[in-house]
C-alpha cells in the first residue's frame, strides 16, 4: 500500500517526531523512506542578500557561499538522523526552495504514496500571520499526508 515515504525535516526536534511514525509504517508495509531536507537554495538567498544589502559588492559572492554551507549543512544533518535513529538504509535527499513546493515536488519525483511530516501545532493568529507547511503540503500533495503533532508539546499546552 504504501511503498514509498516521504518525510520531510527541519532540523528541529519537532519536525523529528515524524520519524517514528514513518519507521513503524515503513516496517509494516516494506516501504522505503526518503528523509527530505529543504534548503533557500542560491536564488532565495541571492535574492534576500540583494534586499537587504542593494548595491554591496561581494553579496552575491556571500549567497553563493551561504547556498552551499546551507547544502552541506544538510546533508551532515540527514546522515546525523540516519545513524542517530538506526536506519542506515533510508535514502536521504536535500531539496531546495520553497519548504512546501519542494516536498510535493520531491514527493510527485519519487512517486511517493505517503508523506509523514511533523507540525508545529500552530493555531489561532499566529497560524494565521505564519501560515502553515504542513497545510499547504495537505492541500497541494495529492496524495496522502500523515501530520504527527510532537506529544510532549501537546501535552505541555493543555497544561497552560
Amino acid at each position: 500500500m504504501f511503498e514509498k515515504i516521504i518525510v520531510p525535516l527541519d532540523g528541529s526536534e519537532d519536525s523529528e517526531a515524524a520519524i517514528e511514525p514513518a519507521a513503524e509504517i515503513a516496517r509494516r508495509f516494506g516501504s522505503t523512506v526518503t528523509l527530505l531536507q529543504v534548503t533557500p537554495g542560491y536564488g532565495q538567498i541571492v535574492g534576500a542578500s540583494a534586499a537587504e544589502s542593494f548595491g554591496a559588492s561581494g553579496s552575491v559572492a556571500a549567497a553563493a557561499e551561504a547556498a552551499v554551507a546551507a547544502e552541506s549543512a544538510a546533508s551532515s544533518y540527514l546522515d546525523a538522523i540516519r545513524t542517530k535513529y538506526g536506519t542506515p538504509l533510508w535514502e536521504t535527499v536535500v531539496g531546495e526552495g520553497q519548504s512546501a513546493h519542494a516536498i510535493i515536488d520531491q514527493a510527485h519525483t519519487e512517486d511517493a504514496d505517503l508523506i509523514v511530516m511533523a507540525t508545529h501545532a500552530r493555531s489561532g493568529l499566529k497560524r494565521l500571520f505564519l501560515g502553515s507547511v504542513a497545510e499547504d503540503v495537505i492541500r497541494g500533495a495529492g496524495i496522502p499526508v500523515l501530520v504527527v503533532h510532537r506529544e510532549d508539546e501537546a501535552e505541555g499546552e493543555e497544561a497552560q
